[in-house]
């Protein structure tokens, strides 16, 4: 059953309380230089693979089970968590890094004893000035690219470097969990191996993480690197229950056994009670101490690289206004500061909020000059940097920054050039005199109470005469041409003569056709002289002459009529 598989498997887990360490706490992780797949064994001594030490078999790596299984099997006292973390030192004295050697003898005493040379390296201010850097630079895990220590440490300006996570030396390819400054290189979707990182708020963390751990994004890692074993917990041995999480249950144990125990060159990295990042490097030859042989200094390709570098600075250009010095921006020019020298600042007055802060120095407003624009342009200047001359007459008071003129009371004009118009008085002339029977005021006052002076007379009489002219103007433009009186007058006039002219013209008519009926009419009237007497058919003559006579003085007073 799967519940009594899981108690068997997790039959070395260990009870009660933990102690930590008065001194060095140290949660390190074995990180090898050179780790996973390699082809052949020995080749008759002479090559490198010899050295060669796995922590798995060949074609594979890491355990198959999740991160349940590693937290089901840890001791109680550790609760659901599987890992440890410490926060990390935050000092920034010098030196960043110091480095000790030291000598251990294994067994202590024995004919079997053998001697292990190496050094420890102690960090300052690990969030600052440790880094895991792809191989050879940015980009070297996707590219599966192989290089020796001293070639990526060159790229990284490390102070202190040593190879860092396991990969495959077939196919170069980076194993395990990647986070390279704050870039996550690689997921290993939750491979139960031990962990290394650093978190964004400087938190170090060791042990195993779910992927969900690894993912996070509150307080995300910005440096994470993937070992084997954890050596340390809580200042404790943990080799034991680090096997039982690492090593797959489907494999025998050999390989893992003697990965954990032989005598070889080894990685780790581990923290003390300050907060300060540990290296460990041990020197030697699988078997046997070996450093003796001119053959196991030669630097061989690893994958990624443990750098400590002097403190980075944010960001590391110093916003381009600044050099980077141990973790800290040296501003450049005189006003910009900040710790990424950022901020343009001069002074404590700020240029007096009457100008802007530039990298020479405070540009000021226009009508304000001084080195903290303190000073407003003199009376008689203004514009930028007070060079312009102000116009303003009688008295007017010029704006120091367009120059515009405020004028006093009694004056007007753009540059208060005019008086204010009788009646009217004030600053700018905008209210109106208030005096009995239209009186003028003092033009500055609007006081009723004033002396009429001779310059006021000249004023009146001056006002008087264009007021009467202009009077006189508006009265000529308004009256007509001829007024109504002589128009009716005309037009009764020519109305009287065409009526005479047709009258006259009418009895003309009328007395051309009498004449005609007379002349050639058939039928006519002749008076009877006598009762007796004998009929004419003539017009008498004296009737006519009579007739001839009248017509024509009726025809003269016609045109007598027509020439009035």
């Amino acid at each position: 059953m799967a519940g009594s598989t899981l108690a068997a498997e997790c039959a070395a887990r260990s009870w009660g309380s933990r102690q930590r360490p008065v001194a060095v706490v140290a949660a390190s992780l074995a990180l090898l230089s050179w780790l996973r797949t390699a082809h052949g064994g020995s080749d008759g001594g002479g090559s490198l693979n010899d050295d060669l030490l796995l922590p798995y078999p060949p074609s594979y790596y890491g355990p198959r089970h999740h991160h349940r299984y590693v937290r089901d099997c840890q001791a109680i006292v550790h609760g659901n968590v599987t890992h440890e973390t410490w926060p990390s030192d935050t000092s920034t004295k010098l030196p960043v890094t110091t480095t000790k050697g030291f000598v251990s003898y294994f067994p202590p005493e024995g004919e079997t004893q053998r001697e292990v040379y190496g050094h420890f390296t102690f960090v300052n201010n690990p969030l600052r000035t440790f880094s895991v850097l792809e191989p050879g630079g940015l980009g070297g895990c996707n590219s599966s690219r192989q290089a020796t220590v001293i070639e990526t440490a060159r790229r990284g300006k490390c102070l202190v470097a040593q190879n860092g996570g396991y990969f495959d030396m077939v196919t170069g390819e980076c194993l395990g969990n990647i986070v390279s400054n704050g870039r996550l290189v690689r997921n290993a979707r939750g491979m139960q191996n031990a962990q290394f990182g650093i978190r964004k708020d400087g938190t170090m963390v060791f042990g195993y993480l779910s992927e969900e751990d690894v993912l996070d994004q509150v307080n995300p890692f910005v440096q994470l690197v993937s070992g084997v074993v954890w050596l340390l917990r809580d200042g404790e041995v943990y080799v034991a229950e680090s096997k039982t999480a690492e090593c797959d249950k489907t494999q025998t144990t050999g390989s893992f056994d003697k990965f954990i125990n032989v005598i070889s060159a080894r990685t780790a990295v581990g923290h003390d009670r300050l907060g300060r990042l540990i290296l460990v490097h041990m020197d030697g030859q699988t078997d046997v101490r070996g450093k003796s042989d001119a053959m196991w200094r030669c630097p061989r390709s690893v994958s990624t690289v443990m750098c400590i570098h002097e403190p980075a600075c944010e960001p590391p250009d110093c916003s381009g206004h600044g050099h980077c010095v141990l973790g800290e921006c040296q501003c450049t020019g005189d006003f910009w500061r900040g710790p990424d020298c950022s901020v343009l600042d001069c002074g404590p007055s700020n240029c007096s909020q009457h100008g802007i802060c530039t990298e020479s120095g405070c540009l000021c407003d226009a009508g304000w000059i001084g080195s903290n624009c303190s000073e407003a342009c003199a009376s008689g200047s203004y514009g930028d940097g007070c060079t312009q001359k102000c116009l303003c007459q009688n008295g007017g008071a010029c704006d120091p920054v367009h120059g515009s003129c405020t004028c006093p009371a009694g004056y007007q004009g753009a540059i208060c050039q005019q008086e204010c118009p009788i009646g009217w008085y004030g600053p700018n002339c905008q209210q109106l005199c208030d005096c009995e029977h239209g009186c003028p005021c003092d033009q500055e006052t609007g006081s009723c109470n004033i002396t009429y002076e001779d310059s006021l007379q000249d004023k009146l009489s001056r006002a008087g005469h264009c007021l009467a002219f202009y009077m006189l103007q508006e009265e000529s433009d308004k009256k007509p041409l001829l007024t109504e009186r002589t128009w009716i007058c005309f037009t009764s006039v020519l109305g009287l003569l065409l009526l005479i002219s047709v009258v006259g013209n009418l009895r003309l008519v009328l007395r051309s056709r009498a004449a005609e009926r007379c002349e050639h009419g058939d039928y006519m009237y002749h008076p009877l002289k006598e009762m007796n007497g004998e009929a004419s058919h003539t017009c008498p003559s004296a009737s006519l002459e009579q007739y001839q006579t009248e017509d024509t003085q009726d025809q003269s007073q016609t045109e007598t009529e027509a020439l009035i």
